[in-house]
């Protein structure tokens, strides 16, 4: 599976998509911000798999999802990020990229030219630890800077912030 735009193609920040809409909300304005900044497109990539990837041949039938509402929820997810991009920055290049595979190697492909990769975040994870996993695989991974964005909060500040950021040796 290949996951890089085609070579030659302008500068471009990719924002990795959560299935949680409420984590979308400040990652993907901060990096329609940034990506204005930079003069560049933005890409919204969502990783998903199909419902069966990771169902046991024993499940009960009613666990399976079925793929016209699973691919319903990737459009729905796309359509909310896009247009929060756009009311941020109205006259943004948008690219949506749903691509069927694993988070993270899907999320590191779709940067691996890319010039940021920003991610959204949960204030405290299942595990305790300040960043989830994907977030943590992307940090030590990616050959471009990556930014972590908390989630918004009730009060949504219209200003998201960058809560962590990390430059591994590869720089655009």
């Amino acid at each position: 599976m290949d996951t890089r735009p085609p070579q030659g193609t302008a500068p471009y920040v990719v924002v990795g998509i959560d299935p949680d809409p409420w984590i979308n909300q400040n990652s993907v304005r901060w990096a329609a911000h940034e990506a204005d900044l930079r003069g560049a497109a933005l890409h919204l990539v969502y990783a998903w798999e199909a419902a069966s990837a990771h169902r046991a041949h024993y499940a009960p039938m009613h666990t399976l999802v079925d793929p016209t509402v699973q691919r319903r929820r990737v459009r729905e997810l796309l359509d909310g990020a896009e247009q929060a991009a756009h009311h941020i920055r109205p006259d943004l290049t948008v690219v949506r990229r749903p691509i069927e595979g694993p988070v993270v190697p899907v999320l590191l492909g779709a940067a691996n030219e890319a010039c940021l990769l920003v991610l959204g975040g949960r204030p405290r994870h299942a595990d305790r630890r300040p960043l989830g996993p994907v977030t943590r695989e992307s940090l030590r991974c990616a050959r471009c800077p990556v930014v972590t964005v908390g989630a918004a909060s009730a009060e949504t500040d219209h200003h998201p912030t960058a809560v962590a950021t990390h430059t591994t040796g590869a720089t655009p």
